[in-house]
Parts: C-alpha cells; sequence; structure tokens
C-alpha cells in the first residue's frame, strides 16, 4: 500500500498539469489556434534548455552507461525492424502503414524521460537519462527518414538527414552542454541561473502543453489502426523489452529511463513530419493523442509493478 500511495504522490503532478492544460483549452484560455506554437516554444526552448542544464550539471563517469546506451539503441532498432515488417505487410495505405510502423519505436521519450524521472528520482539523477535522450532522439529522426523514404518511395540524401540532426534543438543542447563538460568550462552565474530557471519551468509547461494539445476528433475512422498503434506502442515495446533490461540489471534512474524510451507514447514531432512526408498526418496525430493519455495508466502500472518487485 505504501508504494502504491508514494507512487502516486509522486506522478500526481503528471496528471494534474495534463488536466490543467485540458482545462485551459476547454475554457479558452489556451485557444486551439495557441496549440502549437506552444508547443514549438516548449520543445525549442523549454525542453532543450532542461536537457542543456541536466546535462551540464552531470557527472559524466556515472551516468555514462554504455551498456545502457547499447541496449536503447539495439532495442529502437529491433522495435524498428518489427514495425516496418508488420505494417509493410499487413497494411495497404503506404502513408497510414508508414505513420504506424513507427509507432512501434518512436517515444516522446525526450519529454517524458526527463519529467518522470525527475518526479521519481530527482533532476540531480536523471544525467542519464539525458545521455539516453541524447543518442536515441537522433536514432529516432535517422529511421523515420529512412522509414517515409521506403514507404513513399523517396531517396534520402545524406546531406538532408544531417541537415536534420544539425539543426535538431535537443541535439545541439546536449553537444552544447558535452563541450561545456569536456572542456571543464563553467557558466557564469549570471547565466546559469536564468538558464535553471527555464529548466525547472520546462516539465509543468510542457504537460499542459501537451493537455492542451489533446484532441481525439476523427477517432471512429482509424479506429483499428489506432488500436494497432497504440498496443504496440504502450504495452508490446515495453513488455518485449523489459525482461531482457532487468536480466542485463538494469535498475533504478536507469531502468526507468529505458521503461519510458520504450513504453512512452507517440513522439509529438511524428505528425508534422507525416504531413511533411507523405505519411497519414490525421493518423499520427491520433496516435500522439490516444497514447499520450492512455500512457498515463500502462506507464504507472509498470512503474507499480517494478517497485513492487524491488526494480526501481
Amino acid at each position: 500500500m505504501n508504494v502504491l500511495v508514494e507512487t502516486f504522490e509522486q506522478l500526481f503532478p503528471l496528471y494534474f498539469f495534463i488536466l490543467l492544460g485540458a482545462l485551459l483549452r476547454k475554457t479558452k484560455i489556451f485557444p486551439e489556434s495557441m496549440s502549437q506554437p506552444l508547443n514549438r516554444l516548449v520543445f525549442i526552448v523549454f525542453i532543450s534548455t532542461a536537457l542543456f542544464v541536466s546535462t551540464y550539471d552531470t557527472n559524466l563517469a556515472e551516468a555514462a552507461d554504455l551498456k545502457a546506451i547499447l541496449f536503447a539503441v539495439l532495442a529502437v532498432l529491433v522495435l524498428a525492424a518489427g514495425g516496418l515488417l508488420f505494417a509493410a505487410k499487413r497494411i495497404k495505405s503506404r502513408a497510414r502503414a508508414a505513420v504506424i510502423a513507427q509507432s512501434a519505436y518512436r517515444s516522446n521519450f525526450n519529454l517524458h524521460g526527463l519529467i518522470y524521472g525527475t518526479l521519481l528520482f530527482g533532476a540531480a539523477r536523471i544525467g542519464v537519462t539525458s545521455l539516453l535522450i541524447a543518442v536515441t532522439v537522433p536514432l529516432f529522426n535517422v529511421l523515420s527518414v529512412f522509414i517515409f523514404a521506403f514507404m513513399t518511395g523517396d531517396k534520402p540524401t545524406p546531406r538532408a538527414i544531417l541537415g536534420k540532426l544539425a539543426t535538431n534543438p535537443i541535439i545541439i543542447a546536449v553537444l552544447l552542454a558535452l563541450f561545456f563538460q569536456l572542456t571543464s568550462w563553467k557558466l557564469p552565474g549570471l547565466v546559469y541561473l536564468p538558464l535553471n530557471q527555464i529548466a525547472q519551468a520546462a516539465g509543468p509547461l510542457a504537460l499542459m502543453a501537451a493537455g492542451s494539445s489533446l484532441t481525439f476528433q476523427g477517432l471512429k475512422k482509424n479506429r483499428s489502426l489506432i488500436v494497432t498503434g497504440s498496443v504496440m506502442r504502450l504495452t508490446l515495446a515495453p513488455l518485449l523489452l523489459l525482461p531482457p533490461a532487468l536480466l542485463l540489471g538494469f535498475r533504478d534512474i536507469t531502468l526507468l529511463s529505458l521503461l519510458v524510451c520504450l513504453g512512452g507514447p507517440v513522439a509529438s514531432p511524428l505528425p508534422p513530419m507525416a504531413y511533411e512526408m507523405g505519411g497519414d498526418g490525421e493518423l499520427a496525430s491520433q496516435l500522439v493523442a490516444v497514447t499520450s493519455l492512455f500512457s498515463l495508466f500502462t506507464l504507472h502500472t509498470f512503474i507499480l509493478f517494478l517497485r513492487f518487485a524491488g526494480f526501481l
């Protein structure tokens, strides 16, 4: 019972801020027209700054878990291959197949990894999460480019792929923080203080933005594909890969980070990318909304199980 209560208390801010965001949209304080620019602001400024600060403050010698990084990369590749094979064989529409294939592996880890890690273990211990994000997010992007290209018949050039990676705010933020780490340069307190304040605001603002963006219009048309993509993302992926993660000895913040990476909701950048690259943007948006909602229950359930078993 103590584990139930403690876990609920620690994760309550997650539910509170998402519900608050939904309420603000319902009452028109966050109008619908504000949703996209708000999410863009959160992604480019707040989440990137939070990743910079957490990586900058991290003891790299303690946080650089190469075994965890290798496992995360292999796990993402396995999920991507499985999702692509399933979608290519079972779904006739290439635009829809491209989206479903990515729902197998592409989670919103850059946001939810930071939030769950901070809520359950504190900001001082999420360095390993930041490093895993720095590795998996570029991998997500590269795989997405290739999957869309494979499904639509385009041929991505190395220059185009490198361009997408080089302009990704998350990658820039982590690389900049690693530069400070490796050179032992220190930011002046005058600069660090406002950056840290932005980082502390990232979680609440990101969750409110996510809550204000939830929309479930048009679900009936894509119901079977939404169920398929959601089950793959929220249950099959973690059920398949958590056992080997446990056998390899991952525990505490590292295990939690892998859980959220493998079992978190569909990544919010997927819909705009789908619209841009010939995928079904509407289906992608619906998957983001549905998995964002139901991940509150599935991730909570996985966390409770791992805590009862003594792994977290």
